[in-house]
């Protein structure tokens, strides 16, 4: 609640700060909504080789006191922001042959109720249902990323979205995975 304050909407992103998660596109995203919501919060937690630069595009883009970077967070922190955000957001891209493998993340916020937008590219799409648990967006595509944020929000469809969501993450409940896995070698 410090970090997030009085802020709407808390926008969260929890992966590696390479260039396949598209923190640019998200941070560019945020300059523009900050017109829009003016108490807007993102939060990245994670580190990597991109997080020089992305500090530095959020200086570039006057973003400092929207934007926290946070990048050593134990267990207990890391579900407190993900349980007190509206959305999980990582329009990942395809770069250099990699690609987002199967969207556990997504799944992850999931279970906190939060619903995701994500990338077209990868796996975002097992672990979204799009229109219904989150959407999925064109990650190299500013526009698109933007236009699903102002979707997600728009009528508070963010919290149908994530009530949704956290019915859609017991499909991924270890006993039900168990249960498929034995019919499946049986």
């Amino acid at each position: 609640k410090n970090i997030f304050e009085e802020s709407f909407p808390k926008i969260l992103t929890v992966a590696r700060l390479d260039r396949r998660k598209n923190h640019q596109n998200i941070l560019m995203c945020i300059r523009n909504l900050k017109e829009k919501f003016p108490k807007i919060k993102y939060i990245s937690v994670g580190n990597g080789e991109e997080k020089n630069k992305l500090i530095s595009l959020a200086k570039e883009l006057e973003i400092e006191n929207q934007v926290i970077f946070l990048d050593k967070v134990d267990q207990k922190l890391k579900r407190s922001l993900i349980k007190n955000s509206n959305l999980f957001l990582m329009p990942s891209i395809i770069f250099k042959k990699s690609v987002e493998g199967f969207g556990i993340s997504f799944v992850e916020a999931a279970s906190y109720g939060v619903g995701s937008i994500g990338g077209k590219d990868g796996g975002a799409k097992d672990a979204i249902q799009n229109e219904k648990t989150g959407l999925i967006c064109d990650g190299e595509d500013i526009n698109s990323i933007y236009e699903s944020i102002i979707k997600f929000f728009k009528n508070d469809n963010y919290k149908k979205y994530g009530s949704n969501a956290l019915k859609f993450s017991e499909n991924f409940s270890w006993n039900k995975i168990i249960k498929k896995y034995l019919i499946l070698i049986s």
